[in-house]
């Protein structure tokens, strides 16, 4: 009896001390790398703008409609399907509106049809685990947005980095197109002297 107390009381322990050292990763890179931390703030902050400016009524909430909205580093991607160009153009127009943003990136065709979100989600989750899984990729310089099978890859990334990710999206099964939203850092010493 005494031996499951011991065993049970290591594991507590243990567990205990996992969440206390994520806790305290999560408050360093909060205090080391605290420009990350404003640009996501910020990039939340534009995304319920966004939202706001989209949705304010139901019109484009209606059956045939499927926009999938993402922020990241300031630029704007609508990607999905609308039922006609009038739906279409008053999106953009709604996004235009808003301020403080990069660029807007409006991929959206023009067909009714019913969501693909689980399929979507799963292409996405299969893309995320292997850019985890390579040790050359830095997973947070990227944002993956799957719609209607249709790959988006954003983000400010250097070009061998990129060129992994485009490979490993491409390459998973079940994705129709990949669509490169990037922009590329190049690297450079500076001179010395």
């Amino acid at each position: 009896m005494h031996r499951c107390g011991f065993y049970l009381f290591i594991i507590l322990t243990f567990l205990l001390l996992t969440s206390c050292i994520g806790t305290l990763w999560t408050g360093a890179s909060l205090i080391y790398d605290r420009h990350n931390v404003y640009k996501k703030v910020y990039d939340y902050q534009l995304a319920l703008q966004a939202n706001q400016a989209l949705f304010a009524d139901r019109l484009l909430k209606q059956e045939g409609c499927y926009l999938d909205l993402a922020v990241f580093k300031g630029d704007i991607l609508l990607a999905g399907h609308l039922p006609n160009r009038k739906l279409r153009h008053l999106a953009e127009a709604r996004l235009r509106t808003l301020e403080g943003y990069r660029e807007i990136f409006l991929q959206v065709a023009v067909y009714s049809a019913p969501a693909n979100d689980l399929t979507d989600a799963w292409l996405t989750t299969k893309i995320r685990s292997q850019i985890l899984a390579d040790a050359e990729i830095d997973p947070n310089d990227f944002k993956i947005v799957t719609v209607d099978n249709i790959v988006y890859v954003m983000g400010d990334v250097r070009p061998n980095q990129a060129a992994r990710v485009l490979n490993l999206a491409k390459n998973t099964q079940g994705v129709m197109r990949v669509v490169k939203l990037m922009r590329y850092l190049n690297l450079s010493e500076a001179p010395a002297g």
